[in-house]
């Protein structure tokens, strides 16, 4: 095999191992993470890209909480379910570069 083939062969094999790694990234970003508040309080549900698409309360545990309290106790899990939610997709993104043998 000559020196352009093996170039060729292995530039086809990097495209198929990026193809991979795009693939998984996208597929991280649709998959749904759901992030349990305090106390039974209920549930925050982000995508895998980090955006809050649900927040869903357990009317009989919100009487335990304030106002104030509520809107902390929410906002946190908010912020907790996102920075979980990157964190996965990281670990994922970075499981795939390095199966692929692009790390």
């Amino acid at each position: 095999m000559n020196y352009q083939d093996e170039l060729y062969n292995l530039a086809r094999e990097i495209d198929a191992a990026v193809a991979t790694v795009t693939q998984t990234a996208r597929g991280a970003e649709h998959a749904p993470l759901e992030w349990r508040l305090p106390g039974e309080l209920g549930t925050v549900t982000v995508s895998g890209a980090g955006e809050l698409t649900a927040v869903t309360l357990d009317i009989t545990e919100m009487h335990q909480y304030s106002a104030d309290a509520l809107s902390r106790t929410v906002l946190q899990g908010i912020r907790d379910a996102e920075q979980r939610a990157d964190q996965r997709r990281g670990d994922t993104i970075a499981t795939a570069v390095t199966e692929t043998g692009l790390a």
